[in-house]
């Protein structure tokens, strides 16, 4: 992987996890209400991990970055990550707490 795109991973990575696991958050439920199963937690966690590892990506990018800029982008890169990886944990957690059969 080049070093730009592991610098921008958490600008990217992150938002791509979140957009997919609420599109799935939207089709999920039913088919869970019907077989009785926890899809929905199971993806929402692992959107949330693809996040984290978007922004891990992006703090060892921040660590071997020269430029003042690279440092910023790969900075902008984390705390985007970590934004979005926190709103996929709350996702969860509202998950784990609701119930799917209920409308």
């Amino acid at each position: 992987m080049s070093v730009a795109i592991a610098r921008i991973s958490g600008l990217t990575l992150s938002p791509a996890a979140w957009a997919v696991s609420t599109e799935v958050g939207q089709m999920l439920p039913s088919a869970d209400c019907d077989m009785g199963t926890g899809w929905i937690i199971f993806a929402t966690f692992l959107s949330a991990a693809l996040a984290m590892a978007g922004v891990l990506i992006s703090w060892r990018s921040h660590v071997s970055a020269v430029s003042r800029s690279a440092r910023f982008i790969s900075k902008v890169s984390v705390l985007f990550g970590i934004t979005f990886a926190f709103a996929l944990i709350l996702q969860g957690a509202a998950a784990l707490l609701l119930n799917p059969c209920a409308h």
